[in-house]
């Protein structure tokens, strides 16, 4: 309806909403194809570099920094290397191994990275223990060193590996669920701020009366 306005060589600044729109509408159609390639390419690009092992890494190392849904993706990391550990790990040693194929399951490459070139090495060249280990690595949270801390005192590190494991698993299920449903509200939010916006500009092009129009005789 606005475009009929203009064909009609209406002053559109008297209707200021409607006006801004038509101003917009109009950069978007002139500069579609620019737009596109701006949007595409860079995306094209980044999904390209992500298929990489470089940026796999990359990925996985700033994905953690998310708000909201990062440290979930954390402590699900985390999560699954303790499943794997407890379900290979058999008490003797350190299991090296174990550790190694736990970092390699957890889904995450930074922290598999951080794990066979920073824990693991400590562990075999410095006689480090696990947990000394595994807080150099930067990976692990505090909530999971202090409770394989605790374990490797106490000589129940697989059984608290699992404990760890079914303890964030019941935390990131509920916190995903928080989240999940506050990203819901937002989209709600901004839904209906879109519908306001438009039956704003909507009520302003229903004011327009023919005798607006200066050429009216």
């Amino acid at each position: 309806m606005a475009e009929v306005f203009v064909r009609l060589k209406i002053d559109m600044r008297q209707f200021p909403m409607t006006y801004a729109t038509l101003q917009m509408s109009g950069f978007l159609q002139n500069n579609i194809v620019i737009l596109l390639i701006a949007v595409l390419l860079p995306t094209l690009l980044a999904i390209r570099f992500f298929t990489t092992e470089r940026g796999r890494f990359v990925r996985d190392k700033y994905m953690w920094k998310v708000p909201v849904i990062g440290p979930l993706m954390h402590k699900t990391a985390i999560e699954i290397f303790c499943r794997v550990f407890y379900a290979l790990y058999s008490g003797a040693g350190e299991n090296i191994d174990v550790i190694k194929m736990a970092s390699e399951a957890c889904g995450n490459k930074y922290m598999e990275h951080q794990v066979k070139t920073i824990a693991i090495p400590m562990m075999v060249e410095k006689g480090a223990g696990i947990t000394e280990a595994f807080e150099a690595s930067g990976v692990f949270t505090k909530t999971a060193i202090s409770r394989l801390h605790s374990g490797a005192e106490t000589g129940t590190v697989k059984h608290t590996a699992l404990q760890l494991a079914e303890y964030y698993e019941k935390e990131t299920t509920y916190k995903m669920r928080n989240a999940i449903d506050f990203i819901q509200l937002w989209i709600s939010l901004i839904i209906m701020v879109v519908l306001t916006m438009l039956t704003l500009v909507s009520s302003e092009t229903a004011t327009f009366h023919p005798s607006t129009n200066p050429g009216a005789g």
